[in-house]
């Protein structure tokens, strides 16, 4: 455990240990509240009480005085995750972030939010299991006593799990660049139950278990909750709608779906993962590449040769601009992928087109780069094809969104009709039959016909126009008994 964790594990326990005994105290004894330490001594008859400022709770009685919290008074954050009944301030909540602040950057750190389902885990119940997947033996195998397995059987739950590829690594590598926490709209069990296959030893997530009961806002996660400064606070997570505060410090990760009933649940009338019996490769899957950006946007953050002092520099504005290398130099123009009576630059895919670094058109001109279609018999995309332009489809986009790299035009090249017909429209990456791997998920891609070219990994975009990725307008689980969408 490195220095700065273990002070403010130290500070965090020195003052839940002072909560508890005086919280204990006023339990025992309710007289006066007025503490001996705070009477000034002196040569004043008129002996004057120190007002207690109350910068926070344990199970309604300040931990300073002792006195019971105001019933009018609600203000302040609840953080049950780090002590069941702990109410601070914000004005404490600030001055603990400050203090981590400095410790933080002094072992050049910065906080990672990591959400559980279709991001490190996925997640069903047993009583969705397929007829395929049992026949499989899929039940046999997470209740294998093998330490290097990665399906596990949650009997409590009445649930299975399956560690997304990579996930150890990813962590084990991660936790030395970022103070680490699980931030998830499941339940509190679920969420506990995940943490420990996850991190067994508790290393890398103790008082860092966040769950639906802890957000603010219902349906919304918020880093009001997190004892970190948001100016380095980096989120990876499957849906960005949960985060409409904090979008600017989320990277929108790809939905792993390695469960059958997972597919179905978003829509995929397609064999999964688990029933396919294949996986993301973990040399270059979701989490192996996510694992290379978060190294770059550490190193630029600590890039001794900024003259920026560390305290005022901001996460968000490195993540803005490694971002924008992606599609930087690319001018794109759409033909018909939006409704006609939509403004383009309303829509998802050209905002995610930006947010790369490409620079959007309505119009041709020599300087058009990519020609983005679903059509090869528009008119723009004719002109694409006369003068030597890359003619694309919008999942090229995406598929950069998620890999954090220009993808080759020719992996989503714009085929015939005919052609479609033979399943070569992937459904996110929209790679070539021929491609050996999804560009999008990093999986294996040795399916034949339509139903299996399908990559049930990937959310499809059925809704251009609305959905980023397939993923701006999800709707947010809450479910009490198991895993959740976020």
């Amino acid at each position: 455990m490195d220095t700065r964790h273990a002070s403010m594990r130290c500070s965090l326990s020195s003052l839940l240990c002072t909560k508890r005994r005086r919280v204990e105290e006023q339990h025992q004894d309710q007289g006066t509240s007025v503490r001996p330490d705070k009477i000034p001594t002196g040569a004043s008859k008129n002996v004057q009480v120190e007002a207690c400022p109350h910068p926070g709770y344990i199970r309604g009685l300040c931990y300073i005085c002792g006195n019971p919290q105001d019933e009018e008074d609600i203000s302040g954050v609840a953080l049950d995750y780090i002590d069941k009944g702990l109410r601070l301030r914000t004005s404490e909540i600030d001055r603990l972030r400050c203090a981590d602040l400095k410790n933080l950057l002094r072992e050049r750190k910065l906080v990672l939010i990591l959400d559980l389902d279709h991001t490190l885990i996925n997640s069903t119940k047993l009583q969705n299991i397929s007829s395929a997947e049992k026949d499989l033996g899929i039940q046999t195998a997470a209740s294998k006593d093998d330490p290097n397995r990665s399906i596990f059987a949650l009997e409590s739950m009445q649930l299975l799990t399956k560690l997304r590829p990579f996930v150890r690594e990813f962590l084990k590598e991660a936790s030395n660049m970022f103070e680490m926490y699980i931030y998830t709209m499941g339940d509190k069990a679920y969420a506990i139950e995940i943490a420990k296959l996850l991190d067994p030893s508790n290393i890398y997530f103790p008082l860092k278990v966040i769950s639906n009961s802890d957000c603010t806002k219902r349906h919304q996660k918020g880093l009001d909750v997190i004892l970190g400064a948001a100016s380095v606070a980096v989120i990876l997570d499957d849906t960005e709608f949960v985060w409409k505060k904090h979008k600017e410090n989320l990277i929108l990760m790809e939905r792993y779906h390695f469960f059958a009933s997972s597919c179905r649940e978003f829509g995929f009338a397609v064999r999964s993962l688990s029933e396919l019996m294949q996986d993301e490769r973990e040399s270059d899957g979701a989490l192996a590449t996510v694992l290379d950006v978060l190294k770059r946007i550490h190193a630029i953050f600590f890039d001794m040769a900024v003259e920026t002092d560390l305290s005022s520099r901001d996460v968000r504005q490195v993540i803005k601009a490694v971002r924008k290398e992606i599609l930087q130099g690319c001018k794109v123009v759409f033909s018909r992928v939006f409704p006609n009576n939509r403004r383009p630059q309303k829509q998802m895919v050209w905002k995610m087109a930006e947010y790369l670094g490409a620079v959007c058109s309505t119009d041709v001109d020599s300087s058009v780069t990519h020609v983005v279609t679903v059509d090869l018999g528009t008119e723009k995309a004719r002109w694409g094809v006369a003068n030597k332009k890359f003619l694309v489809h919008p999942r090229w986009i995406e598929a950069a969104n998620f890999r954090w790299h220009r993808q080759p035009e020719e992996d989503f090249a714009v085929t015939a009709p005919k052609e479609k017909s033979r399943g070569k429209n992937n459904a996110v990456a929209g790679k070539k039959e021929t491609s050996k791997e999804n560009a999008a998920a990093g999986q294996k891609e040795t399916r034949k016909d339509k139903e299996e070219n399908d990559v049930p990994s990937q959310k499809e975009t059925r809704n251009e126009e609305t959905n980023v990725a397939g993923h701006a307008n999800e709707n947010v689980a809450t479910s009490t008994t198991g895993p959740a969408d976020s």
